[in-house]
């Protein structure tokens, strides 16, 4: 049995799954994922510094992290093309669309430098999506 992951079925997944939820979704996800504040207020990410989010969904996390850490640049991935709609739309109504970056891939294999023209990055984080990678066993 092979472990290998299929990205382009893993992507068409979440974009299922996430079609209609993105719409709702940092609603209710504020209320079961309160380690996500204390998460931002950690990164402490250094004047310049670059921080990436893997699985940035709506960019609720990086849009806040952006305003917490003005001088540090923020970089979002995210296998859902549905997501990133959301995020990329939040991004700009908040204003950080200079501030902030968002990247269409899988976490399980991307190109740094080609999404984001950078191979290092100070902070990286996730907060809800590493059991939405797979195959999670």
């Amino acid at each position: 049995m092979s472990s290998r992951i299929d990205g382009a079925a893993a992507a068409a997944a979440m974009d299922r799954i996430y079609r209609h939820q993105r719409h709702f979704y940092d609603l209710t996800r504020r209320w079961y994922l309160l380690g996500r504040d204390h998460l931002i207020e950690a990164l402490a990410p250094p004047p310049g510094g670059a921080v990436l989010e893997l699985g940035c969904g709506t960019a609720r996390n990086l849009i806040a992290a952006a305003r917490r850490y003005p001088e540090a640049h923020f970089f979002g991935l995210d296998v859902s093309a549905e997501m990133l709609a959301t995020a990329a739309r939040n991004v700009r109504r908040a204003g950080l669309e200079h501030h902030v970056t968002l990247a269409e891939g899988d976490v399980t294999a991307f190109d740094a430098r080609r999404l984001f023209g950078r191979e290092r990055f100070e902070r990286v984080f996730f907060s809800c999506s590493l059991s939405m990678i797979p195959p999670w066993r």
